[in-house]
């Protein structure tokens, strides 16, 4: 089985820390969505299997989308793909967007997840952000989805936020904790450039993030989400038992997907493609049967570096059987010998024949996975 994403960059206002491809400019809206009805038709060859598992709505802010919208894109992806019977179908919504009318809409063109961008629990840091809802936005959003029979709910919390002390940070974990919502998806701030962010603090006219700061918030999420029964599944994100993301963990397990959308990323364990992170260089080139995407092969060492890389971040590690089986003896044993580096043991352990993180090693693990790739 395999995965679908959708990117849909419009966005109402954009956030000062967000490097992902996204526009507030809703001019080419009507024919970006008919380029994304034909990509799908395009590429519907792309993958091995056409049995779909996973379908992710993500942008940009997806809940804009229409009832036509939504129905235009089902309806083209239900022509061209089998969805398993338990598909996992997820939309990534704000606050603001969520009312009765639009979870019905959703509801009725077969979305059953929805990941709520809250980000934070307080006004102040929102306005920060450039959010565009409020506190209270955030929990009735919540509150409405779950009334409405959304119970695959996750959400997004930022931490490591300037002016984000570690109380008030155990506030925002205890409203998620009392909400009762099955997964978090939880991040440092990070900031990249050429965003809002970055150039804000290069003008002194926002404090630069802590790491100090966002490592402690780390370790008291995972304090206190463990106490409640989350399981830890991969480094940002945390889930009730049977909640875990079936679409993300498709990634982290190297499983294939399909990208339909400016920017968005395919990969087929052979090959990646990414599409034009232009709008109207995508709207053009579909229109015109040209080119819209790059790719590249990805050679053995390539495939190992992202296994491995992904796999070291979740909780059930990296099979060291899965190793030789996917890759050969040689890198097998160049594994075998990297794994046994002091740095690389004193952070980590091996049960069931899989190693995984510990709870140090989760902070280090980019780091760590460095310490795995053939380069």
């Amino acid at each position: 089985m395999a995965s679908i994403y959708i990117h849909i960059p419009f966005c109402k206002k954009k956030c000062h820390y967000c490097n992902f491809f996204s526009t507030v400019s809703q001019k080419e809206r009507p024919e970006l969505i008919n380029s994304i009805v034909d990509e799908i038709s395009l590429r519907h060859d792309y993958l091995d299997s056409n049995i779909i598992d996973s379908i992710y709505f993500g942008g940009g802010t997806p809940s804009l989308l229409t009832e036509i919208e939504l129905s235009s894109i089902f309806s083209k992806i239900n022509e061209h793909f089998i969805l398993s019977s338990d598909c996992e179908i997820t939309l990534e919504a704000n606050p603001d967007d969520i009312s009765i009318d639009k979870l019905k809409l959703l509801k009725d063109q077969g979305v059953n997840r929805l990941s709520i961008g809250i980000q934070s629990f307080d006004d102040g840091l929102l306005e920060k952000l450039n959010r565009i809802h409020n506190s209270k936005d955030a929990i009735k959003s919540v509150e409405l989805s779950k009334k409405y029979g959304f119970d695959n709910l996750s959400i997004d919390l930022i931490f490591g936020i300037p002016g984000l002390n570690n109380e008030l940070w155990k506030k925002e974990i205890d409203i998620f904790l009392n909400m009762d919502i099955p997964h978090l998806s939880s991040y440092f701030l990070t900031v990249e450039p050429n965003t809002a962010l970055h150039h804000l603090i290069k003008k002194n006219k926002y404090p630069n993030v802590d790491e100090k700061l966002g490592i402690d918030h780390f370790k008291i999420l995972m304090d206190k989400i463990s106490d409640r029964k989350y399981d830890h599944y991969e480094i940002s994100n945390y889930a009730l038992d049977g909640m875990i993301s079936k679409h993300n963990s498709n990634y982290w397990k190297s499983k294939s997907y399909l990208g339909i959308g400016p920017s968005s990323h395919s990969y087929n364990l052979v090959s990646r493609q990414w599409n034009a992170s232009s709008i109207k260089k995508y709207i053009e080139s579909i229109k015109n049967g040209n080119m819209f995407f790059d790719f590249e092969e990805l050679s053995l060492e390539d495939r190992y570096n992202e296994f491995v890389m992904l796999g070291l971040r979740t909780s059930w590690g990296i099979n060291i059987s899965e190793v030789e089986k996917r890759f050969g003896s040689y890198i097998s044993n160049y594994f075998k010998a990297r794994i046994n580096i002091t740095r690389f043991k004193e952070n980590t352990i091996i049960t069931d024949n899989c190693i995984k993180l510990t709870r140090n090693g989760k902070i280090l693990a980019d780091g760590l996975s460095a310490e795995l790739f053939i380069t």
